[in-house]
């Protein structure tokens, strides 16, 4: 069982899949993101990017006190599908605490505690939050609950 983190799926009428994609991207990198892979599967845009190093992550948790529980001893991943839908292009999202050494996803009580899991969660909530909000300011109109 993977870690929850925050997820959000979002129809945007009238707008292009390339439209959205170039929008998402940008709003990842203006939130810290590094973009890692984009791909088209014949259906639909995959797209994965990371915020965080794997090595200052890694020293944090094994130096600092509770460094699993600071931003800085943890990174996030951003995994996204984006394709069309009639008319409409959707983007489905979901940002989830990774791994400190490999850009996978924490597994509950695996490689993640429950007090990092409630504050992963949280990060990921805001991260989510801040990315919608930046796609809102370029003009993809978010919807004020997501």
């Amino acid at each position: 069982m993977t870690t929850t983190g925050a997820t959000a799926q979002l129809a945007f009428p009238g707008r292009s899949v390339q439209d959205l994609l170039a929008a998402y991207e940008r709003a990842l990198v203006d939130s810290g993101f590094e973009i890692r892979q984009r791909q088209w599967t014949g259906q639909y845009f995959l797209t994965k990017a990371v915020i965080g190093s794997k090595a200052k992550a890694y020293l944090v948790r094994r130096i600092v006190p509770f460094g699993e529980l600071t931003k800085a001893g943890n990174r996030l991943g951003a995994e996204a599908q984006i394709y069309a839908w009639g008319s409409q292009a959707v983007l489905r999202v979901a940002i989830v605490p990774y791994m400190e050494l490999f850009d996978r996803a924490e597994v509950f009580l695996l490689s993640q505690g429950i007090f990092e899991k409630i504050k992963d969660d949280a990060w990921s909530g805001e991260k989510l939050r801040e990315v919608l909000g930046r796609l809102a300011a370029m003009g993809f109109a978010v919807p004020v609950h997501a």
